[in-house]
């Protein structure tokens, strides 16, 4: 009796070593391929292979942290982004800023001067005034854009009627038409809806129904209109201005650029910009077509359902 409960105590104690050793194994193996996870992640690495055995606990250990990697990279990517954008908005708002503020100073230079007459006084002082409309209007419209592209403005599009939204704009615009005796035609179904913010689109829609009154000569004629394709509302506003070339297509999209033929024209070349932005954001788009000396359509596409 004696020998074997010997015997059994042997044999726990040999099968405690063994799971002693087994278990130690196991450790220095995951502790090994943990680590060796890690390296790769600080090294970059965007593939790690993973264990075929998916029920491992170690391999499900390497399938988290390689999620925790890629979340991780993300956001830095994101602030990144997040840093170059603030980085070009600062750059751009000292750039903008200097030629009015320039201005400004030339103006008051000017008007330090003994031998300049009332008129001449009053035109620097007025001069000096639009600089300064000019500068507010720049702010605003940077303020704006800056809050659109770091995310603080969001848009809410709800599924509503077109008419109140093209009625607006057109009234808005009219005034300045009206000044180069442009026609306005409206054609839109009262029927028709889209899914929309109504404010930050009749922003967007604004926008190019100004820049189409800026650049049609006096006299032209301006042509809006609203019709459903199959998955999208268009709103196409033609002009019979100057047209753009076809190789500025893109250009023209792009933060403050304007051509060298319309510098001589107010703007900052913000307007199409923020358009863009905010029908984008909407999970529409907009394009262009338009034939130089001939005018411009531009059509801007939103969801025609939820």
């Amino acid at each position: 009796m004696s020998n074997y409960l010997f015997y059994i105590g042997c044999a726990m104690i040999l099968c405690s070593l063994a799971a002693a050793v087994l278990l130690r194994w196991y450790l220095v193996t995951y502790t090994k391929r943990l680590l060796y996870c890690l390296d790769e992640m600080l090294a970059g690495k965007e593939y790690i292979e993973i264990e075929d055995e998916k029920e491992l606990l170690m391999a499900k250990v390497e399938v988290k942290l390689l999620q925790m990697y890629k979340l991780l990279k993300q956001q830095k990517q994101q602030s990144q982004k997040d840093k170059e954008i603030l980085e070009t908005i600062i750059s751009d708002i000292s750039h903008q800023v200097k030629t009015p503020i320039t201005n400004m100073r030339i103006y008051q230079g000017l008007l330090q001067r003994d031998d300049l007459s009332l008129d001449q006084c009053l035109e620097f002082m007025r001069q000096m005034e639009d600089q300064v409309d000019r500068l507010d209007y720049l702010m605003e419209a940077m303020i704006e854009m800056s809050r659109m592209e770091t995310g603080i403005i969001q848009v809410k599009p709800v599924y509503q009627s077109l008419i109140p939204l093209m009625e607006e704009t057109v009234c808005q615009a009219g005034p300045s038409a009206e000044e180069k005796q442009i026609q306005l035609h409206l054609d839109c179904d009262p029927q028709l809806k889209a899914v929309f913010d109504k404010k930050w689109t009749a922003e967007a829609v604004g926008n190019i129904l100004n820049n189409a009154v800026k650049y049609t000569r006096d006299g032209g004629k301006i042509v809006i209109t609203a019709d459903i394709t199959d998955f999208f509302v268009r709103i196409r506003v033609g002009d019979t201005g100057k047209g753009i070339p076809e190789e500025h297509y893109t250009e023209i999209f792009k933060r403050f650029y304007r051509e060298e033929d319309v510098q001589r024209e107010e703007g900052l070349g913000i307007g199409l910009f923020l358009a863009q932005e905010i029908v984008r954001r909407q999970k529409g788009y907009i394009d262009v077509k338009s034939q130089v000396g001939q005018g411009s359509v531009f059509s801007i596409y939103l969801p025609a359902e939820v």
